[in-house]
């Protein structure tokens, strides 16, 4: 894989977003420690992010999102995998 695409930090490129193997294990140890807190975030979701009707409309969409997000991480950490997002 090109090291100008899977860097370090999280690139870019109009729809497309990579992180290297490295950067995947961090993040993965970081969804580790927040999931337990998950539900701390309810309130402000309601308050400044919920969209009824829309994408992630309300708390319950917000978090399945955030959980299935962290299975992919977990499982490609356990894999020493990058990660690759793709925008509609």
């Amino acid at each position: 894989m090109d090291s100008e695409l899977a860097g370090d930090g999280p690139r870019t490129y109009g729809v497309l977003l990579a992180r290297s193997p490295d950067s995947v294990r961090a993040l993965a140890s970081v969804w580790e420690r927040a999931r337990a807190d998950l539900g701390t975030v309810r309130e402000p979701f309601a308050a400044y992010a919920a969209a009824p009707g829309g994408w992630v409309g309300d708390f319950p969409a917000f978090r399945t999102l955030l959980e299935d997000w962290g299975r992919v991480l977990t499982e490609a950490a356990r894999r020493g995998w990058g990660v690759v997002g793709l925008s509609e």
